[in-house]
Order: structure tokens, then C-alpha cells, then sequence
């Protein structure tokens, strides 16, 4: 079972992502979040999907698929050379987000949950090189249930506002019972009456299905 040390272990900027995931879902967002930390490991940036959001703090997306969490956090930056900074997102980034990590010069990224939607596009970096040169270096996905939670989360909210699509086809070969699960949750709208639980406590109702995912 669940227990609380075990996100306690997690790297700060872990639990600050995923608390984030879990609040950009309340809001009725699509659960992704996002944070930055420096060289030394401090966060100096946090986000969160806002595609749903009515209004977001100045100078940042709001409203539009274009609002994903890691561009929330790097609309936060200064132009400057971010070579010694790592975003960490709770899921894999799409070719929107890697874009705009390139171009914003940060060069690590974490990710929690693999987005098999976008496999491939570290190719990108073969045809070009300006993008070859600012590539990031990429650490994930994680394993267990923290990573089945980042995956399942997302799917939670194409399942109940597109009927699935093709964000969730492209796990069906490879995932199959994290989309067996967030089926599940959205029909039974099971995350609902967890609205206003922390993160903590949203992982540890749904821990004994994560395990083995």
C-alpha cells in the first residue's frame, strides 16, 4: 500500500510537478504539470495545463491547446541561457513543448510518463543544427505507480471531453491497462469526489491500481 514516504522521497520539483498535474485536473484542465529548477536544484518555476482556464497570470497562455504546462512555466523566463536548468514534466513532451524548450536554451528535461503520441521526435534534432546544438538532454520515464499516475491522469480528461482520441489510441498497443484504468475513472467519475484532496491522498485511493501498471 501507499505510503506517504514514499512521494516524501521524491525530489521536490517531483511532488511540486505532480501537484500540479493533479490541480491543472481539478480546474477541469488537461493533468499535466511543470517545474524548473536551477543548477543547485532550487525551483524558480512552476505550471500547469491552463487549456480550459479563463484567465492564468499575466503573460501566459491560457484558453488554447496551446496552454501545456511546460509552456506555462518557460513563458516565466527571461531570455538568458538556461544550459544548467531541468524542467521537470510530468509528461513526456510533445513536439509544442520540446520547441519550446529548444528555444528557450534549457538543457535538461525530466519526464515522468512516455507520451507514445510523439515517439520520435528526438529525430528532429538529425535534420537541423541549430536544434541539434540546444537539444536537451532527456531523463525518463520513470517506472511505478508515480509514473502510471502521470500517464493516467491526461487520459482521464481525453477519455470524458474527446471519447479517448488519438492521445489514448497511442498507448492502447503498448499500455494497455493504464488505459483500461483511466477508462474506468472517467466513466465512474471516480477522481470527482477527490476534487479537494491533495495529491498525496489522491495517490494513496488509487495506489492499489497503479501498482503494476
Amino acid at each position: 500500500m501507499f505510503a506517504v514516504e514514499e512521494f516524501n522521497d521524491l525530489d521536490a520539483a517531483w511532488q511540486r510537478a505532480l501537484s500540479q498535474a493533479w490541480r491543472a485536473h481539478v480546474l477541469g484542465n488537461i493533468g499535466v504539470g511543470a517545474v524548473l529548477t536551477d543548477p543547485t536544484g532550487f525551483i524558480v518555476g512552476e505550471g500547469r495545463n491552463r487549456v480550459v482556464d479563463t484567465s492564468a497570470p499575466p503573460g501566459r497562455l491560457h484558453g488554447n491547446y496551446l496552454a501545456h504546462a511546460e509552456i506555462d512555466v518557460l513563458a516565466q523566463l527571461p531570455p538568458g541561457d538556461y544550459e544548467r536548468h531541468t524542467i521537470w514534466t510530468t509528461l513526456e513532451p510533445c513536439l509544442l513543448c520540446i520547441s519550446a524548450i529548444v528555444t528557450s536554451h534549457v538543457g535538461v528535461v525530466r519526464f515522468a510518463a512516455p507520451d507514445p503520441l510523439w515517439r520520435g521526435l528526438e529525430e528532429l534534432r538529425g535534420i537541423n543544427a541549430q536544434v541539434d546544438k540546444r537539444w536537451p538532454e532527456r531523463i525518463g520515464p520513470m517506472t511505478g505507480p508515480m509514473a502510471a499516475f502521470s500517464s493516467v491522469l491526461p487520459m482521464v480528461w481525453f477519455f470524458r471531453n474527446q471519447g479517448g482520441g488519438a492521445a489514448v489510441s497511442a498507448y492502447e498497443s503498448d499500455y494497455a491497462g493504464l488505459v483500461q484504468l483511466a477508462r474506468k475513472l472517467a466513466r465512474e467519475r471516480t477522481l470527482d469526489a477527490l476534487g479537494g484532496q491533495t495529491v498525496e491522498a489522491v495517490l494513496e485511493r488509487l495506489w492499489p491500481d497503479l501498482i503494476g501498471l
